[in-house]
């Protein structure tokens, strides 16, 4: 089960002016066992929500670029993604209010420092900003930035 370690609330310019993105960083990865549901594969881990929507794909029509890749479902079976499978669905498959994020560990940063698309409920972010200062500081846990946290 994944906690959040820290938020990092960034204002975004250009284009998106006043746009605020919100990047979650957790202390271990999230572990995301799949439901078939209709057509839709859901997980979630302690709040996290994770869901793939199925569509068939065409020659010029694949989920991810036509990458394929294992999704592991709570059955213990493996569904084989080959661009039938979208990144969708997840409003309508979350029990509760969720909030779309960028989400990663501080070791996953250090080695690459890309947040993975992801969704929280908010209920759970909420109640971490709510004992928590966010920083707004959106180099913060980047190695390649001086005076940035290496914690």
């Amino acid at each position: 089960m994944p906690n959040i370690v820290d938020v990092i609330i960034h204002s975004c310019h250009g284009y998106l002016e006043g746009h605020k993105q919100i990047f979650v960083i957790i202390d271990k990865p999230v572990n995301f066992l799949y439901e078939r549901k209709g057509k839709y594969l859901v997980a979630s881990d302690d709040g996290f929500y994770s869901c793939y929507e199925y569509d068939r794909p065409s020659k010029n029509w694949e989920a991810f670029g036509g990458r394929k890749f294992d999704i592991p479902m709570k059955d213990g079976t493996i569904e084989k993604a080959f661009g039938q499978w979208w990144d969708g669905g997840h409003s309508q498959n979350a029990p509760e209010k969720i909030v779309s994020i960028g989400v990663g560990t501080i070791e996953e940063l250090h080695k690459c420092y890309v947040f993975m698309g992801g969704h929280i409920s908010k209920k759970k972010l909420d109640e971490w900003l709510s004992n928590h200062e966010p920083s707004t500081d959106y180099d913060k846990y980047d190695t390649r930035k001086q005076g940035t946290t290496n914690v």
